[in-house]
C-alpha cells in the first residue's frame, strides 16, 4: 500500500481493472444484528486467538506469491476455516510483473449456510496474505500477518451465529505487495484486481465492503479511508471512540492504495483500516516481527469490524 494524490489514484485504477458503472444499490439487507446492540458475534472475537494465528504466520515464514511458506499459510487458513464451519476455494490466476508471468492464489471463504457462487452475499471482508519479497527474511508480521489473522478469528467469532455468517465472504488477497519498491499502476493489488475482475461477472456486488491491513501495533493511529460513504467513516470513526484505540482512529490525511481500491471502482463501497504505516520505522524492514502486533489491538479491531457489519442503515446517506 502508499499513499497517492487523487489524480494518480484515478490513473492507477484505470490499469487492470475495466470499469464498471457506480450506481447506487438497492437497500442494504437487514444487517447481522439490531442496531445499538452489542452482538454476540463481536463479544466472541479473541485478540489472543487472533495473535496465536498471527504467530502460526510468522513460524511459516516469508509468505511472498509461490512459496513455500504462502503454501502452507493457505493449507492452514482452510483446516482452521473447516473447523468452525467454512468453505474454502483457491482461486488460482496469472498476472504479468516485474519479474515475468507469476502464479498467484486467492483464498475466498463462506459458511457452510451461506449461498454459493456466482451469487455475491451482502457483505465482504478482505486483506492480503502474503508478504514482501525481500533480499532478508522478511516475514510480515504486522503487513501482513495482522489482518489474516484478524480475518479468521472474525470467521470463529461469526460461526456462533450461522445466519450472520451466511451473510459475509471473506477473501485473502496474493499479491498486494509490489515487486518493486512500491505500488504502481503495473505492478502490486495483483489479487484484489483479479477479484475485482471476477465480481463483474457475478449477477449482483456485495453491498458492503471491509478491508484491514497492517492492525496490530497500538503504538500507532489506525486510518479509514476519506473517499469511504461518509456513514461508514461515521460508524467507524464512532466504534473507534467506544472501544478507545490507544492512539485513536481517525480519517486518512490522503489516499492510501490499497486492496480497497480495485473494489471500490468497480462499484463495491469499501471501509479500508489501516494502521499508519508512514510513521512505523519498521514497516517493510526486518523489525516487522510478532513483537509489533498486540493482542489488545486485534481485539478492538475485531470488535470494530464486526459491530460495523452490525450497524444497520450504513448505504442510507452513501455519498
Amino acid at each position: 500500500m502508499r499513499r497517492l494524490s487523487p489524480f494518480l489514484l484515478l490513473g492507477s485504477l484505470l490499469i487492470g481493472t475495466q470499469c464498471r458503472k457506480q450506481e447506487t444499490p438497492p437497500a442494504a439487507p437487514a444487517p447481522p444484528h439490531a442496531a445499538h446492540a452489542t452482538p454476540k458475534f463481536a463479544e466472541a472475537f479473541s485478540g489472543d486467538r487472533a495473535h496465536q494465528d498471527v504467530a502460526r504466520l510468522d513460524a511459516f515464514g516469508p509468505r511472498p506469491p509461490g512459496s513455500a511458506g504462502y503454501g502452507k499459510a493457505l493449507s492452514y487458513l482452510e483446516s482452521e476455516l473447516a473447523n468452525v464451519g467454512w468453505k474454502t476455494h483457491r482461486e488460482p490466476f496469472q498476472a504479468k510483473t516485474p519479474d515475468g508471468i507469476v502464479t498467484f492464489v486467492n483464498l475466498t471463504a463462506r459458511h457452510r449456510s451461506a449461498a454459493t457462487e456466482p451469487v455475491s452475499l451482502p457483505f465482504l471482508i478482505g486483506g492480503h496474505l502474503d508478504s514482501k519479497r525481500m533480499p532478508f527474511p522478511f516475514t510480515g508480521a504486522n503487513d501482513s500477518g495482522s489482518s489474516t489473522g484478524l480475518m479468521l478469528e472474525i470467521a470463529r467469532a461469526l460461526s456462533i451465529d450461522p445466519a450472520s455468517a451466511s451473510q459475509v465472504e471473506l477473501v485473502f488477497f496474493d499479491g498486494e505487495e509490489a515487486f518493486g519498491g512500491s505500488i504502481t499502476p503495473t505492478d502490486g493489488l495483483y489479487g484484489s484486481k483479479e477479484f475485482a475482475r471476477q465480481l463483474r461477472s457475478r449477477a449482483s456486488l456485495p453491498r458492503i465492503g471491509v478491508v484491514v491491513d497492517i492492525v496490530g501495533d497500538p503504538h500507532y493511529p489506525l486510518f479509514c479511508n476519506p473517499d469511504a460513504p461518509a456513514s461508514f467513516r461515521t460508524t467507524a470513526l464512532r466504534l473507534g471512540k467506544e472501544l478507545g484505540f490507544p492512539k485513536g482512529l481517525t480519517t486518512a490525511p490522503g489516499q492510501i492504495i490499497d486492496d480497497h481500491v480495485p473494489l471500490q471502482y468497480v462499484g463495491l463501497p469499501c471501509l479500508h483500516l489501516i494502521g499508519d504505516f508512514t510513521a512505523m520505522d519498521y514497516w517493510h524492514k526486518e523489525g516487522d516481527t510478532l513483537d509489533k502486533v498486540q493482542p489488545q489491538m486485534l481485539d478492538k479491531v475485531g470488535k470494530l469490524v464486526l459491530r460495523f457489519l452490525a450497524t444497520p442503515g450504513l448505504l442510507d446517506d452513501r455519498q
